[in-house]
């Protein structure tokens, strides 16, 4: 019996000591360069990965509106060799075999397509809506990275989160991981349906002037918008899935706190990843601290911003994103040594990320970058020595809270109420206040597991209420809210439809997509949460692509077809997210 309780002892002390040395390691991997374009590709990278006793890879998937994967939305990268699936390939082995390493898929989110021509594909987002593109103050559509997709336009949203919860849905991978989650420039963000948007929010007119301060909030909100939607919908589909962004830190870092709103990422380009890390709408931040050190004042830059992100994680997980690409290897080490040691604070970062792979190390500037230089790999792996595990992430291995999501619509038209307040109640109590977004969308991430109640509110019509929602921890729970009159019969199951008459208006809400409608080709078939009874639905205007698994709302006219099987016709068809 001693024996026993020794060796527990023995077990408990190892696994606290591996969780004290735990730490992302990882690298940036992009598309551009050798990586994962071939199967053999890969199989370097990985034994690359081992031999520096990294532990994760973060792959760029996405880079300009493509997909290195087998991607349903998207066309395929046209750098990749035809037909290989990089995702499913590298995932099999990274995890298959030791040490395990984590795979995180890159995206590059406002990017969509260089300036230099334009896409070929009718896939693409581009040839599909191009009324989704961002333009700058005076009408310009072609950014320093190209054609961008603006996030004020609700339908570019829909279109990022549909891409992105796509992969969650049918790759086993660990983590998503946004890149250019923002806008390019103060001047950029005024695609006309944003601009339309912004004067109907707030009863003005014309457009507005780069530095107006309600327009550069306004903004600032739909980049933040995108990042709580993915979140609340993808950690809901798989609950360990890790969320975290590659983050601005151009110039001299913040002095405290106060000083955030003074640096360019939340001033010119938009991106408040410390009110993300707040809200507890990203799990990882890795700022791109990429800065020389042999300049004595850059590698002032770097301490600065390094000291910062340990100092203000808010209970999330900070990772330095370091610039080897810049630095010789000793620098690049010496880099590595201060973002592992403790703060004047005490506080730690959790980790380091290597930008690049491939672009191993520098002399200064991006353009001297040396390419896969062995020794860089193997300095890291003398340098580590050992492989170690991930950090955890409380919330997510031992959650006590879960999220709560939804749509709110017209109930006469399914059109999205833009602007909505949907109020959150616990024990009568109201204890956040929520914004829907331009597709209606809502969401109240890490509440306590309990039971709440819900106020929905649009101008001009009737409020409604929810009474009771279970929120489980570690869970989401996503519900529709119509508000109004709707003129049509609210259907609750399939075959409740053989009941009705043909010329029937008919409406359909939470129903599921019961296989991939990715074009008008042939009728979406759409069927019960529970249950395999499926309806034919002929969709009256063009629609974004529905995958199996969406949850979608519909009105429509019922009718028999030649088979007497029912169909709705000329219908209205609204996505609902892919919970």
């Amino acid at each position: 019996m001693r024996y026993g309780w020794t060796l527990v002892a023995g077990m408990a002390l190892m696994w606290l000591s591996a969780q004290a040395q735990a730490e992302f390691r990882g690298f940036w991997v992009d598309g551009f360069n050798q990586g994962f374009h071939t199967p053999e590709q890969v199989d370097t990278l990985l034994q690359r990965v081992r031999a520096a006793h990294m532990n994760a890879v973060i792959v760029q998937m996405r880079k300009r509106g493509d997909a290195h994967y087998a991607s349903p939305l998207e066309p395929f990268a046209t750098q990749q060799q035809e037909g290989f699936d990089a995702l499913a390939y590298l995932i099999e082995r990274a995890h298959s075999e030791t040490p395990r390493i984590e795979v995180h898929v890159w995206l590059n989110c406002h990017p969509i397509w260089p300036g230099s021509g334009w896409p070929s594909d009718p896939k693409h987002i581009l040839n599909r809506r191009p009324e989704i593109q961002t333009e700058d103050y005076d009408g310009k559509r072609i950014t320093e990275v190209g054609y961008a997709g603006d996030w004020g336009h609700p339908v570019y949203q829909e279109w990022f989160a549909k891409v992105v919860l796509d992969i969650v849905r049918r790759y086993d991978i660990d983590g998503i991981h946004f890149d250019y989650i923002r806008y390019t420039g103060e001047r950029w963000g005024y695609n006309p349906m944003s601009v339309e948007r912004f004067n109907r929010r707030y009863g003005r007119a014309g457009k507005p002037e780069p530095t107006d301060p309600l327009w550069k909030q306004w903004r600032r909100d739909q980049v933040t918008a995108a990042v709580r939607n993915i979140y609340a919908q993808a950690t809901a589909l798989k609950p360990r899935l890790k969320v975290s962004a590659a983050l601005i830190t151009w110039g001299d870092g913040p002095q405290n706190a106060d000083d955030w709103v003074n640096r360019s990422a939340y001033r010119a380009v938009f991106q408040d990843w410390q009110s993300w890390l707040r809200e507890g709408i990203l799990d990882m931040a890795i700022p791109m601290v990429y800065y020389n050190e042999a300049n004595p004042r850059l590698a002032e830059y770097y301490r600065r911003w390094a000291t910062f992100l340990k100092d203000h994680q808010h209970g999330r997980i900070g990772v330095v994103g370091v610039g080897n690409y810049l630095n010789t290897i000793e620098n690049t080490l010496r880099q590595v040594e201060f973002a592992r040691q403790p703060s004047p604070s005490g506080n730690r970062a959790y980790g380091v990320n290597f930008f690049s792979y491939a672009a191993t190390m520098g002399v200064g500037t991006e353009e001297g970058a040396q390419m896969y230089q062995e020794p860089f790999y193997a300095a890291l792996g003398d340098y580590f020595q050992a492989w170690t595990p991930t950090p955890r992430m409380a919330w997510k291995d031992a959650p006590t809270t879960g999220h709560l999501m939804g749509v709110v619509l017209n109930a006469a038209t399914l059109e999205p109420l833009d602007g909505a307040t949907v109020e959150v109640y616990q024990g009568g109590t109201l204890i956040r206040t929520l914004t829907a977004d331009g597709n209606g969308f809502f969401a109240a991430v890490h509440l306590p597991a309990g039971v709440y109640a819900l106020i929905a509110r649009a101008d001009g019509l009737p409020a409604q209420t929810v009474s009771q929602v279970w929120v489980a921890a570690g869970m989401g729970a996503s519900m529709p809210l119509l508000l109004g009159e709707t003129p049509a019969t609210v259907v609750r199951r399939i075959d409740s439809l053989a009941l009705l008459p043909d010329g029937a208006a008919v409406a359909l809400v939470g129903k599921v997509v019961a296989q991939d409608w990715l074009d008008a080709g042939h009728p979406l078939l759409v069927r019960d949460a529970l249950g395999e009874a499926t309806v034919a639905v002929q969709i009256a205007e063009p629609a974004l692509p529905l995958l199996a698994g969406d949850r979608v709302a519909v009105i429509g006219t019922l009718k028999s077809d030649s088979n007497g099987a029912r169909v709705l016709e000329n219908a209205v068809v609204r996505w609902l997210g892919g919970l």
